[in-house]
């Protein structure tokens, strides 16, 4: 090779690098530029529905304030602090949103360090309140769940008003509560996430509740109200949180709850996330495979935990419940972030597919991942 070839490939080579340089440079401003459009148009949707905002989270606070008041109970009510709804705000202005749900006889604190594990990564979070939760068992025995769906419903119209991009996640019943919220509302929710959510319950004896309820209406009208069976004894994981009594009223219309989120499953679109903790002795595992099985969604993943609590969003291990969550959610609602998602030790990046995609993700067929601790 001569002297002339030699400068003519040395040439090339500087060329091409320069190319190559330029083009990520390139890419770096298209992605800042996108960023603070991105930061500009929430800032700009904040600004101008700051005022409904402010009157809906009023109202969600004055409305807790004033059932608790109303249903206060000794010895069975727990501390305000529990059941009060929470707002979370990140430190640099949020470009996506989430409403947590609780479950089944808890309270917004039973989602607050889920909460705050999801404000401190740039999420906007409303732990809403379900009607009849956080109060007393009674309030909750005078409760259907389409009034907790009009909790949820208040929630994301909260949200609405803070971001554009909403998810919702929900554990427990409050998952099924999540999935009845994407079905009906379909492209005003862009990602969903269940823990632990209920379809089947390990308890049979919560198939015996309708009847029971019948007997004691029965009961009722006759005028023997003293052999009225209505509550049964709640030992739950968080004492300090969930009601000590169970009513079966509730029980019966939890029930219809499973029922009517299991027929509106094949309505879901939008990306779908369902953990499930192995060994629930409270919700039947099965119950993860037939939400990930019925809903519409090609875009889904399950994601099951070798864990033998049903409670798994606090406590030991909830930190990779939280982590795959925030990754689903960052994937689903900030899908331009370059920059792969970070990812717990405990869970494997395949565990919820394409993490460090540029754009939005590629429809799939499903996904499912069984991680052991």
């Amino acid at each position: 090779m001569n002297h002339s070839d030699s400068n003519s490939n040395a040439m090339m080579k500087i060329r091409s690098a320069a190319e190559y340089l330029t083009g990520r440079v390139s890419d770096g401003c298209g992605d800042f530029v996108s960023l603070m459009a991105d930061y500009w148009r929430e800032a700009v949707h904040r600004w101008r529905n700051r005022a409904m905002k402010q009157a809906l989270w009023k109202a969600a606070l004055e409305e807790f304030e004033a059932d608790y008041a109303r249903a206060y109970a000794p010895d069975l009510s727990r501390n305000p602090d529990v059941g009060r709804p929470f707002l979370l705000m990140p430190r640099i202005p949020a470009r996506a949103g989430i409403v947590l749900v609780h479950g089944y006889m808890a309270a917004p604190l039973e989602v607050r360090a889920l909460g705050n594990y999801l404000r401190d990564r740039h999420f906007a979070v409303l732990g809403v309140r379900l009607k009849g939760h956080g109060t007393a068992p009674e309030d909750l025995a005078s409760r259907h769940y389409e009034e907790w769906y009009a909790s949820v419903l208040r929630g994301i119209e909260l949200m609405e008003q803070i971001t554009g991009k909403i998810g919702v996640c929900g554990f427990s019943a409050g998952g099924d509560l999540a999935l009845l919220a994407a079905a009906r509302l379909e492209k005003r929710i862009r990602a969903v996430a269940t823990v632990c959510a209920p379809l089947r319950l390990r308890n049979r004896a919560a198939a015996l509740a309708p009847s029971i309820v019948r007997v004691n209406a029965f009961m009722k009208r006759i005028g023997l109200n003293r052999f009225q069976w209505d509550y049964i004894e709640n030992r739950p994981e968080n004492p300090h949180i969930n009601y000590s009594l169970n009513p079966l009223s509730g029980v019966e219309t939890l029930r219809a709850l499973m029922q009517e989120t299991e027929n509106a499953l094949p309505k879901i679109q939008s990306g779908l996330l369902v953990v499930q903790a192995s060994e629930d002795p409270v919700v039947h595992p099965e119950s993860a495979a037939e939400i990930f099985n019925l809903a519409g969604t090609r875009d889904k993943t399950l994601l099951l935990l070798s864990r033998d609590r049903h409670g798994i969003v606090n406590g030991e291990g909830s930190e990779a419940v939280f982590d795959a969550l925030y990754r689903f959610f960052a994937l689903h609602l900030l899908a331009r972030a370059r920059r792969p998602v970070k990812t717990h030790p405990e869970i494997p990046a395949s565990a919820i597919p394409a993490l460090d995609v540029q754009d939005e993700p590629a429809a799939s067929s499903g996904n499912v991942s069984t991680v052991s601790p």
